[in-house]
């Protein structure tokens, strides 16, 4: 018994299939390279995931970290923030359009921020954005900023999205610079 497994063992391990990206031929030349490489890497990708960890800046404006401010159920009782569970989906979407709309930003002269604040509701299946209380431009100046970024966000596929919770708030602020500056 224990010859068979010495025998047997070095033989699968010699003969195991290989990953396909370990085996080369050497006809394939740089056309194998342009395959492997696969399509060109979106660049708004990498500042998602900067955002979603803890912040980044792009085009004058700085992204803060990601959060989800509130999370329920339906009935009585609330849920502290710390034990809502993540929404990646709307998380990058918010994000995205964030960094997508920065030409819809107000002019403001000494510049300012705007929380923009995602409202998701899984049981009538909508969302929307609105201005939360942490920025420093409410209202009617975050108005068209807040359409800018409503029309941005892709529409869901409810039913593959998982969630804990039927409500969410999801928030993210943006800082934008001063008119001035903006315009260097």
């Amino acid at each position: 018994m224990i010859g068979l497994v010495l025998v047997a063992v070095p033989l699968y391990l010699w003969r195991r299939p290989k990953a396909a990206s370990t085996v080369e031929t050497p006809d394939a030349g740089a056309s194998s390279a342009a395959i492997d490489a696969g399509p060109p890497p979106d660049p708004t990708r990498q500042l998602v995931a900067a955002a979603l960890d803890g912040g980044v800046e792009a085009d004058g404006v700085t992204l803060g970290k990601v959060w989800v401010d509130n999370c329920q159920r339906p009935g009585p009782g609330k849920t502290p923030p710390e034990q809502c569970d993540r929404q990646p989906f709307f998380e990058e979407a918010l994000v995205k359009a964030v960094l997508e709309n920065t030409s819809c930003a107000p002019r403001l002269p000494k510049g300012g921020s705007i929380s923009f604040a995602l409202r998701v509701d899984f049981q009538h299946k909508k969302y929307n954005v609105f201005a939360g209380r942490s920025g420093t431009v409410r209202h009617k100046q975050a108005t068209e900023m807040v359409k800018c970024v409503q029309r941005s966000l892709p529409t869901p596929d409810w039913q593959s999205v998982q969630h804990q919770y039927t409500r969410y708030v999801i928030a993210v602020l943006a800082t934008y610079p001063p008119a001035d500056r903006a315009a260097q």
